[in-house]
This record gives structure tokens, C-alpha cells and sequence, in this order.
């Protein structure tokens, strides 16, 4: 069981489902200009502005509702004249907003264990998204599905690589919202099933929309819970910059995330307090605090029970904006502590908790050129021997990359996990193995993704730039180590280094408009990986370069 947890990030790093300051948080790229956006409605507290007051809720952002106080009007008479009766005005808006993704991709053939077993990806997907809602005075009821979402065909079984896939199987349908809300001037109600977003997604993320032009990688998840949310403006009286202060409280119990399905039995509750300054939707910055407490009814023996505390900085801020020229940055800092007794060992019945994540996102545009630099860290676990995990985990649907996250690292964990999970090594499977993929999730590494995007057209973007990753603790396969006394040895069976690799990733994208509520796009990327050291051969040399393709068509109506 030594090693095991090396590779695996506890169930609280799927804490991502539970802050959101609304309902779909802050991007570091504004969803509304998402070519490829999958119809998802950025709702904020839609609150009217006053003269002299901040604009909290831009409209590129928000929704449309009626206001809280549309619901009554008083007319007052002339002098001399009789009072009018007070109206009722009944304010009825819908909406209806939807998307369709299909998509094809393409990958060389790369080993997956030490025995020789290779695969070569080519998944077959489709997606349909449909976002309904409709508001009635400061009255909403909100609902999200999709249809048809999922691999058809062209991804590894899960015999081979176990379920924790970075893209899932075809579903014939999945809710993803329905809640009901009431907004009044200066705060708003939800109950129901949700979706969570806070910050740049690094744990709570919707996987509400595909990268846009200059970014890499497509959402296939999202965090889902049911939740009972009060945000409010504590100030508002104040007016000004006051109104821009926002704080957040929530209960939930989670549906989905990175590391808790209710459907598997597993029950995790959560606690949410956040605060943000939202003065915008390019400048504002918030923290939020969260306590999980997660157990699984299918086990009896005190296995699978979680207990963190988890604290969480965010925002973005534009610190440059001319008609030339505009300098974006946002950064999210994670910090979490607490007990677990997932994939507990010999020397452990309860393991603390330590991890920390970090991510920035920039970008800066100086006429058709846009100059990107992001970088991230997410610990790993020097000692997994010992009674610590360290180990951070992204959330799966934050992506970085085509190649070396979402695909070799998310199929040979996933590989490694199965293995791990044969009762012929130990007579019993050891706990924690079916969590060891990463389903496409950063974890123990640290990079560096600088990028080049070029507007050739209003229309038509070019875009790329190498990722240089580096790992925060030596890459192990969970299995190969149990075998091998629990030394540390990768999945390919040799001796890791901490170097794991250069990816060189181009991508290029055309958009139409034939009228401004319909949008069609097509998005082509590709990418080779030329491994480090941490992918060392036992018999010498390193793994051979992996490349990968893939071809995107959307359709958004807004």
C-alpha cells in the first residue's frame, strides 16, 4: 500500500465544488466572449447601479431580471385630484440559450505501464447544451442540461485504465442546474441544484465552456452541487465603491467533483464562507473559507472519511487599458489542512492533510498581438510513506495543454491505478487505488505556458507556444513501486527524474456571426510532447514523443 497515496490527491481536493461567489464565478477570460462558450449564463447578483455608484455587474456579464422593486409602482396624484389605486406590474422575461460541440481528436501511440501496453487516442465527441430560465418580478427558476455529452468512441476501456477518465463516455443525459432564486436590491437566494466556479477554477470549477483562442483544452465535467446560497452587499446603503463588497454564505451537499460522487455512495457536506470586492468583472479579488466533511455509505470500517478546512485567495485585476494596449492578471492561492483516512496505509490509520496550489493567468495585448504567460504549482508528496498527503490536485476541467496533463499523465496514472488494485499483489485491493488517475487533473508538478496569439482577422486568430513542466515530487507509479521494494519508479519502470517535459502546442480558430445571437466556430490544435527525465526507460533513453490533434466544431446561440 507504501506509494500509493503518492499519486493520489485526497477526496477534499474535490472541494472545487463548493465556492462560488454566484454561480459562475471569475474567469480570468470573460465567458460572454467565448466563441465556444456552451450557452452558459454568467450570473451575478444583477443589482442597478445609482449615480456615482460602481458598476458591480457588468452587462456583458449579466443577466437580464427584473429588478427587485419592478414588482409594485405608486402613482401620486396632482393636487386636487383623487389618489390612484396602487398598479401591480408583473415583469415576465425568458430566456433560452444553447450550444452544440462535436469534435474529433487524434494521438500517436504511446506505452500506458512497464509491460509494453500502448494505446493511441481518438476520441469521437458530442455535446449538446440547452440553459433555459425564466424570471418573474425578483422570482427565477434556472435550468441547465446536456444531452448526448461524452465520448463515442476512441477512448481506452475501463479495464484498462479505470473510470477516472479526462473524457468521460457518452451520456445520454446530464442536469446540470435547477434551482430556484429571488433577487432583491442588494442580494439575492438560490436553492437547488448548481453549479460552482471561484476564481480561475483551480478547485471549484463549472466547466462551463471550452478555452478561448489562445488558450488550450476542452471542459468535460464540471463541479455540481445541492446547495442553499445568500449572497448579499452588506454596504449597498453606502453607496460608491461600498456597493462593490460582496460576501457569500453556503451549504451544500455535493453531487459532483473531483474527488466525490454522491452517486457512488460517497456523502460529502460542505460549509462556505466567502467575501470578495467585485468591482467589476476585470477587477476584483475575494477569498472564501470552506469546511468539508465527507464519508461513503458503503463503508463500514471508518474508511473514506474526510475532514478539511480549506482557504482559498482570488481575483483578477486590468492594470492597463488604452485603445492599444491592455494588461490583464489573475492568480488563485489554495491552502488546505485537515485528516483523512483515504487510502490510509500499514503505517497510518489517519493521514494529515498539507497541500497547497497555486495558478496565475496573464495576458497582455498590444494591438493584433496577444503576449500570454501563465504558470502554476500544485505540491506533491516527497514521503508517501508517511503520515502526510501533500499531493495538491487542479480541478480536471482546469486545463493546461493538450498533451502532457490530459493525456500520458491522466492514462498511465489510470493504468497505474488498476494495477495497483490487483489482489494478487497484497490478496486485497489497496484503499484508494480507484482514485489514483487523474482524470486529466495537475498534480505534483509545477510549469511555466508561455504563448503567442496574432489576430490574422477579426475573425480568424493564430495561437501557440511551448509548456515546460517540472514535477514537485518524483513521478511514481503506485504499482511498479509496490513490486519494486517502494522505491520510486515511474510508470514506464525506470528511475524518475524531476524533469517531465516540453510540449509545443499550435492552435488556430475561425469564427462566424451571421447575426449577433448565433455563432459558429471551428477550432484545429495540435501538440507534440518530448519527455524529460521523469520518464526515464529502465533499459536507458527516455520515452519517445507523443503528438495529438484535434478538430472543433461549435455552435453557440446566445
Amino acid at each position: 500500500m507504501k506509494k500509493l497515496r503518492a499519486l493520489y490527491a485526497v477526496a477534499l481536493l474535490g472541494l472545487p465544488a463548493l465556492a462560488q461567489s454566484t454561480d459562475a464565478g471569475l474567469p480570468v477570460e470573460p465567458k460572454a466572449a467565448n466563441p465556444e462558450s456552451t450557452a452558459e449564463i454568467v450570473r451575478e447578483i444583477d443589482l442597478p447601479e445609482e449615480d456615482g455608484g460602481v458598476a458591480l455587474t457588468p452587462p456583458t456579464a449579466a443577466v437580464e431580471s427584473a429588478p427587485a422593486d419592478a414588482g409594485v409602482t405608486t402613482t401620486i396624484s396632482p393636487a386636487g385630484k383623487d389618489e390612484e389605486p396602487e398598479k401591480t406590474q408583473w415583469n415576465l422575461t425568458a430566456k433560452l440559450a444553447a450550444s452544440f460541440r462535436l469534435n474529433y481528436g487524434g494521438s500517436t501511440l504511446y506505452p500506458f505501464d512497464a509491460d509494453g501496453t500502448t494505446f493511441g487516442v481518438n476520441p469521437f465527441q458530442t455535446r449538446i447544451r440547452v440553459s433555459p430560465e425564466v424570471h418573474l418580478n425578483g422570482f427565477g427558476l434556472v435550468a441547465e442540461a446536456d444531452a448526448a455529452t461524452g465520448a463515442i468512441f476512441g477512448t481506452p476501456p475501463d479495464r484498462l485504465v479505470g473510470d477516472r477518465q479526462p473524457i468521460p463516455s457518452i451520456r445520454a443525459i446530464e442536469l446540470r442546474k435547477l434551482f430556484l432564486e429571488y433577487k432583491w436590491e442588494s442580494g439575492a437566494f438560490r436553492v437547488g441544484q448548481q453549479t460552482s466556479q471561484w476564481g480561475l477554477g483551480l478547485l471549484a470549477n463549472d466547466g462551463a465552456s471550452d478555452p478561448q483562442a489562445g488558450d488550450f483544452g476542452q471542459q468535460h465535467f464540471g463541479n455540481l452541487t445541492y446547495r442553499a446560497l445568500l449572497a448579499a452587499r452588506p454596504f449597498y446603503g453606502l453607496h460608491g465603491k461600498w456597493r462593490a463588497f460582496e460576501t457569500i454564505l453556503a451549504a451544500d451537499l455535493i453531487v459532483r467533483d473531483n474527488f466525490g460522487e454522491f452517486s457512488k455512495g460517497d456523502r460529502a457536506f460542505q460549509g462556505v464562507l466567502a467575501v470578495r470586492f467585485n468591482k467589476d468583472q476585470d477587477n476584483n479579488v475575494g477569498v472564501y473559507a470552506v469546511y468539508r466533511n465527507q464519508r461513503n455509505i458503503l463503508v463500514t470500517d471508518g474508511g473514506k472519511a474526510t475532514d478539511a478546512f480549506i482557504i482559498d485567495f482570488a481575483g483578477r485585476w486590468q492594470l492597463l487599458k488604452t485603445r492599444q494596449r491592455e494588461f490583464h492578471v489573475g492568480w488563485e492561492l489554495v491552502g488546505i489542512t485537515g485528516t483523512t483516512t483515504q487510502a490510509r496505509n500499514e503505517n497510518a490509520d489517519i493521514l494529515k492533510l498539507g497541500q497547497l496550489g497555486f495558478a496565475l493567468k496573464s495576458r497582455y495585448r498590444v494591438g493584433r498581438a496577444t503576449i500570454y504567460l501563465d504558470g502554476g504549482f500544485a505540491s506533491g508528496d516527497q514521503n508517501p510513506s508517511d503520515d502526510r498527503v501533500e499531493n495538491f490536485r487542479f480541478d480536471r476541467d482546469y486545463k493546461v495543454g493538450l498533451i502532457l496533463f490530459d493525456q500520458v499523465m491522466a492514462y498511465q496514472s489510470g493504468r497505474g491505478g488498476v494495477r495497483a488494485a490487483d489482489p494478487s499483489l497484497s490478496g486485497v485491493a489497496p484503499e484508494g487505488a480507484d482514485l489514483v488517475g487523474t482524470a486529466g487533473s495537475i498534480t505534483g508538478a509545477w510549469y511555466l505556458f508561455p504563448r503567442l496569439k496574432i489576430a490574422l482577422a477579426d475573425w480568424f486568430d493564430a495561437y501557440g507556444g511551448p509548456l515546460f513542466a517540472f514535477g514537485t515530487a518524483k513521478l511514481t507509479d503506485p504499482y511498479n513501486s509496490r513490486i519494486g521494494g517502494g522505491t520510486a519508479i515511474n510508470p514506464l519502470g525506470g528511475n524518475p527524474g524531476m524533469y517531465l517535459g516540453t510540449e509545443i502546442d499550435l492552435g488556430l480558430q475561425a469564427r462566424f456571426k451571421p447575426i449577433p445571437e448565433l455563432q459558429f466556430s471551428l477550432t484545429g490544435e495540435g501538440g507534440l510532447f518530448l519527455p524529460g527525465d521523469a520518464y526515464n526507460l529502465p533499459s536507458g533513453g527516455v520515452m519517445q514523443p507523443v503528438a495529438f490533434g484535434r478538430i472543433r466544431l461549435g455552435i453557440a446561440l446566445y
